[in-house]
């Protein structure tokens, strides 16, 4: 047990012996240097010697390296590759450089490393050590992160240990956190005690204890800094110092006191962070040092030689050579580095960067070839980092505008938007080049226009449609693609007369191009025309798409015409699109595609009365979402888990979830999505008896689409909602006035929806002479199409309830048990309550039903359980959902105790029967 430290190491023995019994756990220790992160790291190493442990070390000279960490790690378990899904194991293979092949896929590599873990955990109980993780290389840090929050049933220990506020990723996740605290007094006694015996005098004692403020590492080295006069107090003691600073000195001060060979061989060593004492040897060789000199070294305690290893006494030793050293003389040892380590490219590459005095273009072409490995490697973030630093010794002024602006689309593509647009930046005031000045401003208005905090950032549409029109003549697949952004620009504001207009001219540019380029720009028209309500034209637009692409063409291009299919209500063919679509990227492991098309799934249940699998579905993109900093991605489905929250009253989610969505919505300029938000809440508030506030959301709503000209009732579903608050208002005349005006867009599209809830406020309005033809009219057309059993069940319940006021209560009693069955299954409280409080107004009473089986369940268990109910293995399923077999086993003991059933057999009778069941829109695969 580590002084002072029992509550932690308590922490740690339930970490290890759960994972000795098969239940996961991670924990990241983060604390001050010095503060005892290593030692707990030791420690759990110790008390765990009856399990496999794999370890790594994040190194900062090492983090340009993709995967250089993760490759350390993994590198004794690598005998259980053959053992994952063959797209993880190429990509992984790939991502470690194991061997010729294939780009590696990032998800894939994530998810591979998950299983590499999970298969490695099999064969015996499995402790995983990473320290310095606030060096790790991004995508070494990205890769355990998601393995790390996916673990669950595994035989697995996981304990990442860094710098406090270094961290990044590791200290804002959910993953549990340990933040280690000062010794208290007592604890700092006993350790400076043990160290030190009976030499202190009391007030040198009281001074050291004072200066340590409990960090370990300070009380075990500060007495070293004290002449023994001091320590006994017969001589004073100077000043404090910071603690870290004096430490880091005091190896400083040990360090100058050694032969001037030995100071250069450790250098050497600090400059490798290889660790590899036969390239450290081989370096010092180069500079005609003996391989002996770091003896002296070895023997001042500063550092531990094995047959292959070298180990610095601490980090801050190799800090603080490092540190000591001037720049010639580092520049001397990156030199003898690169020298002796021609074999690994990378290496020798960063090095050579390293040892550069002044721009050098072949040092910068080197740099240049590491990158493009890094991207094949799926390591965006270290590509982005070879090409800064690439541009960084160009000696040319547009090479380095050309290389800040690769980086600036490496570190965009590795989700770090923050530093794309600083590198976009520092590449603009370089350019000359036209086209490459479009290219930049393109960049830049992508990730301002995906990433909300950057919209300062933002090239005015302005500017851009000036850039265009001077790229038209000269580069047309260039201004087609400015054209695009600038009408993603259009089609997020809702301004559809010129999102139309420009849909046209840039398929004037695209046809002559053919190929995928006219097949899109043929998307966005359907778009364009589908915001105006121009139906015919927007469903020709797509027969014409899909008579002229295949099979495959038409997945990947399922994104792009999934929303237009739902506005035209042409459910079926965009479910089946959108089902193999996802079985697509989910097997390839495509973490964009993925995100788009979950979240155009999730809209497409949602429009059609499938809750379940709408919250599944946008619950997962939502959270895939998050690693890539996707911010319109997040409030999309925002937006759409709020709808279903309005559904069924869960009130403070529906806030909340509105709250963050339309604030993101703001800071990106979308109408479509701020709007969406407003529709919930305005749902939200009918079902709780509240028009009033219904229309307070309804309004702003109305009246954007009123001025933009929205003419599809499906892209702003507030219509029959607003129609609905004036009547419980009592305000038949503004009823009456956007009745109508819904009607136009109703009878203008023929959207069925749109015509039943027309129908369904007409019979609102109308008399109780004539409200019969009404209701009747709107039942007729749900009848036309199951697509939105919600919508129905409302019709049923305005139906019964004017029934009831009209004092037909038997006639009323059918139409709001209909209702009640409808509102059961969907979990729409607020409604049902309603629907049962008629009822029994009517003489008759419903018994409350007990949860489904779906509502018991987390948004994760539920993603697992229909994957399950389609008949899939645990390993089918962790390899769709990114998640070990183990894991899947284990969510599936507890959705069986949930449930109270013990067998897949039961599960899928059980969603069947409640009719769950997903028809395959939720596959992932073929």
């Amino acid at each position: 047990m580590l002084v002072g430290r029992e509550s932690e190491c308590d922490r740690i023995d339930l970490l290890i012996d759960g994972g000795r019994e098969g239940r996961s756990g991670v924990l990241v220790i983060a604390g001050e240097p010095g503060i005892g992160k290593s030692a707990l790291l030791g420690y759990a190493r110790e008390r765990a010697r009856d399990m496999a442990v794999l370890s790594a070390r994040g190194s900062e000279r090492e983090s340009e390296l993709a995967f250089a960490a993760l490759h350390a790690l993994l590198r004794p378990a690598l005998g259980v590759l053959e053992r994952i899904p063959p797209a993880q194991r190429d990509s992984l293979r790939a991502a470690l450089a194991l061997g010729a092949g294939e780009d590696a896929d990032r998800l894939a590599v994530y998810a591979g490393t998950l299983n590499v873990l999970a298969e490695a955990a099999e064969d015996r109980p499995l402790l995983v050590l990473v320290d310095d993780a606030q060096w790790l290389d991004r995508a070494s840090a990205e890769a355990l992160l998601f393995a790390a929050g996916r673990v669950a049933g595994e035989a697995l220990a996981v304990l990442f240990a860094g710098r406090r506020g270094g961290m990044g990723a590791f200290e804002t996740t959910d993953l549990p956190q340990l933040v280690l605290r000062p010794l208290d007094v007592e604890s700092s006694r006993a350790l400076l005690r043990a160290r030190q015996g009976a030499l202190l005098a009391p007030d040198v004692e009281q001074r050291l204890l004072g200066a340590a403020c409990g960090n370990p590492l300070a009380l075990l080295e500060l007495p070293g800094t004290l002449a023994e006069e001091q320590l006994v107090g017969r001589t004073p003691i100077a000043g404090p110092l910071p603690v870290t600073e004096r430490i880091e000195r005091t190896y400083i001060t040990a360090v100058r006191a050694l032969p001037p060979d030995t100071q250069r061989a450790l250098l050497v060593a600090a400059a490798s962070e290889e660790r590899d004492a036969i390239v450290v040897d081989s370096a010092v060789s180069r500079l005609e040092i003996s391989a002996r000199a770091l003896d002296a070294a070895e023997a001042g305690g500063l550092l531990t030689r094995g047959k292959r290893a070298l180990e610095f006494r601490h980090p801050l030793v190799r800090s603080a050579v490092y540190q000591a050293a001037v720049p010639a003389e580092r520049r001397a040892a990156h030199r003898a580095l690169a020298d002796v380590l021609t074999e690994e490219p990378d290496r020798h590459a960063w090095h050579l960067a390293a040892a550069a005095e002044r721009p050098d273009e072949g040092i910068a072409a080197a740099l240049d070839e590491a990158a493009e490995r890094a991207r094949a490697r799926g390591g965006f973030s270290s590509q982005a980092r070879a090409l800064e630093r690439a541009a960084e010794l160009s000696p040319d002024r547009s090479a380095r505008a050309r290389r800040l602006h690769a980086a600036s689309v490496a570190a965009y593509w590795a989700g770090d938007a923050d530093r794309a647009i600083r590198l976009a930046e520092q590449a603009l005031p370089l350019v000359e080049d036209l086209l490459l000045r479009a290219d930049i401003r393109h960049r830049m208005t992508v990730i301002a226009d995906w990433h909300g905090r950057w919209r300062g950032q933002a090239i005015p549409t302005e500017e851009l449609e000036l850039d265009a029109a001077r790229l038209e003549g000269l580069d047309p697949r260039r201004a087609a693609a400015l054209l695009g952004v600038i009408l993603q620009r259009r089609f997020q504001a809702l301004e559809t007369e010129s999102a139309l207009a420009l849909a046209e001219r840039r398929l004037g540019l695209c046809a002559p191009m053919g190929g995928e380029r006219h097949l899109r720009a043929l998307q966005d028209l359907a778009r364009a025309h589908g915001l105006r309500g121009n139906a015919a034209e927007a469903s020709a637009v797509i027969d014409e798409v899909l008579a002229n692409t295949t099979e495959e063409q038409t997945l990947a291009f399922a994104t792009n015409i999934a929303e237009p299919l739902i506005w035209l209500e042409r459910y079926d063919q965009c479910r089946r699109f959108l089902s193999a679509s996802v079985a697509e990227a989910r097997a390839e492991g495509n973490i964009v595609r993925l995100i788009f098309e979950l979240t155009n799934l999730a809209l497409l249940e949602l429009r059609t009365g499938r809750l379940t699998v709408a919250v599944a579905a946008a619950s997962e993109a939502r959270s895939l979402a998050e690693g890539t900093g996707n911010e319109y991605i997040e409030a999309c489905n925002l937006a759409t888990l709020a709808r279903v929250d309005a559904v069924r009253g869960n009130a403070a989610e529906c806030r909340s979830r509105t709250e963050r969505a339309s604030q993101l919505a703001r800071a990106l300029g979308d109408q479509l999505v701020h709007s969406e938000t407003r529709i919930a809440l305005a749902l939200l508030a009918l079902g709780e008896g509240r028009p009033a506030e219904a229309v307070e959301e309804l309004e702003p709503v109305a009246a954007l689409a009123e001025r933009n000209r929205v003419g599809e009732p499906s892209v702003l579903p507030y219509g029959a909602d607003l129609a609905e608050a004036y009547v419980r208002l009592g305000d038949s005349s503004l009823a009456e006035r956007e009745l109508a005006s819904f009607r136009r867009r109703a009878d203008r599209t023929g959207r069925t929806w749109a015509l039943a809830a027309s129908a369904r406020c007409a019979g609102l309005l109308a008399g109780d002479d004539s409200f019969d033809g009404h209701f009747r009219e709107a039942l007729t057309h749900h009848a036309a199409s199951a697509a939105s059993p919600f919508e129905r069940a409302r019709t049923e319940l305005c139906y019964g309830e004017r029934l009831r006021r009209a004092g037909r209560r038997v006639d009323a009693r059918e139409q709001l048990k209909s209702a009640l069955v409808t509102f059961e299954q969907l979990g729409a409280r607020p409604f049902l309550e309603r629907a049962r409080a008629e009822l029994r107004a009517s003489g008759e009473t419903w018994r409350k039903r007990d949860p489904t089986a779906a509502e018991q369940l987390t948004p994760q268990e539920l993603q697992i359980t229909l994957q399950v109910a389609e008949g899939k293995t645990n390993r089918d399923v962790g390899a769709a959902l990114f998640l070990s077999p183990k894991t899947v086993e284990f969510h599936l003991t507890r959705i069986y105790r949930k449930l109270d059933i013990h067998s897949r057999a039961e599960l899928i009778r059980l969603f069947a029967s409640e009719g769950t069941h997903t028809g395959s829109a939720y596959l992932t695969q073929p």
